[in-house]
């Protein structure tokens, strides 16, 4: 009896986690959606060129993250309306912060990633000779 109840504990940890992880996967795919748009795409290849190596990644996605929101929260002015500040108190807002955060360090990886192959093939050649 008491192999059961391990059992079923066990269980219940893997369930937990699989909810977990799928919750972030949603996360992420979110966030990509939000980042994959013109905007975010150039605020994320600005990024990726301005990241000087990869253990800057999250604090570079975490400022693309904001600037991503500040431009949201200015836009309107630009176009002749009101400037509207973000619910700062909501966890939709936190959500969609979270899901924006984990959707440019998604895209800055990949841009950074061909950022270095390109640079690293240059340097590479450059030391050959």
């Amino acid at each position: 009896m008491a192999a059961d109840e391990g059992d079923e504990t066990v269980e219940q940890l893997f369930d937990s986690i699989a909810a977990f992880l799928g919750g972030l996967f949603a996360l992420a795919q979110g966030g990509f959606d939000g980042v994959n748009q013109v905007m975010g795409l150039i605020i994320a290849l600005i990024a990726a060129i301005l990241m000087p190596a990869w253990r800057s990644l999250w604090g570079t996605a975490l400022g693309a993250a904001l600037v991503h929101v500040i431009v949201q929260t200015i836009r309107p002015a630009l176009d002749g309306g009101a400037i509207s500040l973000p619910p700062l108190m909501t966890v939709a807002f936190w959500m969609t912060m979270l899901a924006l955060f984990l959707g440019y360090a998604i895209v800055i990886a990949v841009f950074f990633f061909l950022k270095t192959l390109v640079s690293g093939g240059a340097r590479r050649t450059a030391r050959a000779h």
